[in-house]
């Protein structure tokens, strides 16, 4: 384990990281807490925890763990301190600091926080990553949520038209809007239980054309017209699909949100193989309200939305989908004219 110690007296920094070099720890030591932040913004960083001192020139050990929190939520954080102060502990347990120790203290007494620290960062770390899975999969939900909702409202116009062909292919997609449903609450179920990701060869126009037909309703209902550019030359790329469903299915429906009040409301998905790289480019194009080229850079960071009521999940799944495929997403964006998302995958051999 690597270990930040951050004390502007030499002497403490060289005491305190001989006796953890004694135990078999790596030790970075550093003099301020802006010397610290910097080590840890560089990406190279492998700091593991910081053990820091509180009363400090400049930035002291709660700014610092401010600071830290702002980035990382999760990197175990200890603060020393000479003062018994009851009002400075609560502060620094409002912001997240996993333990807080009194100077002067032994060798033993820091081993004995350092162990008793780390099981509660895991567990942290746990809850955490298990409340994102579920909050992507809550977010997943949504599509197929979407095309029942669409679809269910136009299935009463078809009950006044007495138009029983439409209403059964209707019905139909409502059936398997639900069993998409059905196949998230089990992933859900299954969290935490080492699932295996089942990897086949996929062929990715007729997926696309089925997730289209997923919102044939809402986009009838929305007054969408698609341009499908779809070739569907047998072409197969290795992935999952539930998870390659949720990256169009995303794009899709968001395509379909920016169009909300547009003049024009023209959705385009198409795809060509590019002989040369092997990959299989895909581009999903709309007319609608656009980006600000401000936003274009946090569009695909967790939690980063530009909607009033989005929760800037989408697009950071899409993209930790595709990274998992070893694919890549690109985008293009004009405020006022439209979005176009690309994507490249690497075709099966």
């Amino acid at each position: 384990m690597s270990i930040m110690v951050v004390d502007d007296e030499e002497i403490q920094v060289e005491s305190i990281g001989r006796g953890l070099r004694s135990r078999k720890f790596d030790v970075v030591g550093v003099r301020s807490g802006e010397e610290a932040l910097m080590h840890l913004n560089d990406k190279k960083s492998s700091i593991e925890m910081v053990i820091t001192d509180y009363s400090m020139p400049g930035m002291n050990g709660l700014d610092l763990l401010r600071q830290i929190r702002e980035k990382n939520m999760d990197l175990p954080v200890i603060i020393m301190t000479g003062y018994g102060d009851k009002n400075l502990v609560i502060d620094a347990m409002r912001n997240d600091c996993d333990s807080f120790i009194e100077k002067p203290f032994t060798l033993e007494i820091l081993m004995d926080e350092i162990n008793r620290v780390m099981p509660k960062v895991l567990r942290k770390k746990y809850y955490r990553k298990y409340s994102e899975d579920i909050l992507e999969f809550v977010h997943q939900i949504n599509n197929p949520l979407f095309s029942i909702s669409a679809g269910a409202e136009l299935s009463l116009f078809d009950l006044e038209k007495d138009d029983t062909g439409a209403l059964k292919d209707r019905i139909t997609r409502i059936i398997k809007a639900t069993g998409k449903i059905t196949e998230i609450n089990r992933k859900i179920r299954d969290l935490g239980q080492g699932m295996r990701d089942n990897f086949e060869a996929l062929n990715i126009s007729a997926l696309l054309n089925d997730c289209i037909l997923m919102f044939d309703d809402l986009l009838k209902l929305k007054q969408v017209s698609v341009k499908n550019k779809l070739q569907d030359d047998g072409i197969r790329v290795s992935g999952i699909r539930f998870e390659m469903e949720q990256v169009f299915k995303n794009l899709i429906l968001n395509a379909i949100e920016s169009m909300e009040g547009m003049p024009e409301k023209n959705l385009e998905i198409g795809s060509h193989l590019d002989q040369d790289s092997g990959f299989l480019s895909v581009h999903v194009k709309d007319t609608g309200c656009g980006i600000p080229e401000r936003a274009l850079e946090g569009i695909f960071r967790p939690y980063f939305t530009t909607k009033e009521n989005g929760t800037g999940l989408g697009l950071a799944v899409i993209k930790g989908i595709l990274e998992k495929h070893q694919g890549m997403i690109d985008v293009k964006s004009v405020v006022g004219q439209g979005t176009r998302f690309d994507i490249k995958l690497k075709v099966s051999a």
